[in-house]
């Protein structure tokens, strides 16, 4: 769980919201062990020299260019020259030798449209774990970019939590072997430096489906951006926000690190049957886990899931929601009110 360009004076207060990672960090004059004395990881930026990372374990990581893949952050005139600078900048770092794994962050390019056009599986592939940003919540431009790729379905809404896991599906699409490289999506938490005309602020019931559409869709990590310009907030919109908004996000974020023993387990291949949900299975210490969202296109509503043969419990325990359901010929059924609504199912196997 980690937080975009975080401050690094703001490092206990984020940790108490849930982050645990800074995906880069603000330079300010700040040293990493300001940051890193606290708990906090870091994924250290170019900004940052080696001398200032040295041998801080506290710092697990490497950031390279963001959104390299669209040319905002490298300066070729192609995306092949773009691609070649990642790949000198990762090489470089390579060359430090001192294991620290390296990420990128990559944006429009993971659309399959005029951005990065044949070199996607390329930057991918450049490092060892990926993030992307497009936050289609907030950005009806980005909604446009999106409903423009060939791999959307037609009629679905981007501004919905399942775009989020679609971004997952996107990167895993350019992998020889999909999530071989861990991927990780953003999820912003306010409006996202948006001045275009009908820019949104995502609320923080749509940030939590969000983040676990991405999850459900196999997402290693999720990425906060929270610089924001609406003005009902501050810059920092993870840190100086209302204390009821603050604590609905550290609800989420809560219930998300809870789960990471679980999380943190190898997915099984099952489709549990029920229409218009995203679902995935994992189990853990004789229990089956069943995480479910809404889908593209998918439906609110009553929802009837099948357990895969050989589990004996007889009834699902809804996880976080102090409630259960009764199982009947391997079938259970539960309720979607929102599009952003989503569920975890514990049953004995």
């Amino acid at each position: 769980m980690s937080v975009f360009f975080g401050k690094p004076e703001h490092a206990a207060q984020l940790k108490d919201i849930g982050v645990n990672v800074y995906q880069e960090a603000e330079h300010d004059g700040s040293t990493l062990t300001s940051i890193t004395n606290t708990g906090m990881l870091v994924i250290a930026g170019q900004e940052w020299t080696r001398a200032e990372v040295g041998t801080n374990t506290g710092v697990v990581g490497w950031a390279t260019y963001d959104e390299c893949d669209m040319g905002l952050s490298c300066s070729g005139s192609n995306t092949q020259e773009h691609l070649q600078q990642m790949k000198n900048l990762v090489a470089k770092i390579r060359a430090y030798g001192d294991g620290r794994p390296i990420n990128a962050n990559y944006g429009k390019g993971i659309l399959g449209t005029w951005w990065a056009s044949g070199t996607m599986d390329d930057f991918l592939a450049a490092v060892d774990f990926s993030s992307a940003d497009n936050y289609a919540y907030t950005s009806p431009p980005v909604g446009d970019a999106i409903k423009a790729s060939p791999a959307w379905p037609a009629g679905a809404n981007p501004a919905a939590s399942a775009a989020y896991g679609w971004q997952i599906d996107r990167m895993r699409s350019y992998q020889a072997t999909p999530g071989a490289k861990p991927n990780w999506v953003f999820v912003e938490s306010a409006r996202p430096y948006l001045t275009e005309s009908n820019a949104r602020t995502i609320t923080p019931e749509q940030m939590e489906g969000a983040m676990w559409s991405g999850i459900i869709h196999e997402a290693r990590g999720i990425s906060i951006f929270q610089h924001n310009n609406d003005p009902a907030y501050g810059n920092y919109s993870l840190v100086n926000i209302p204390a009821d908004r603050k604590a609905k996000i550290k609800a989420a974020l809560t219930g998300i690190q809870a789960l990471a023993p679980v999380l943190n387990t190898q997915s099984y291949v099952w489709n549990a049957g029920a229409a218009g949900a995203d679902t995935m299975l994992k189990a853990k210490d004789g229990s089956a886990y069943l995480f479910a969202g809404i889908g593209l296109n998918g439906a609110t509503g009553s929802k009837t899931f099948t357990l895969p043969a050989g589990i004996t419990g007889t009834q699902v325990e809804v996880v976080g929601e102090n409630r259960t359901i009764a199982v009947q010929n391997g079938k259970f059924t539960d309720s979607f009110a929102n599009e952003y609504t989503h569920h975890v199912y514990k049953i004995t196997i």
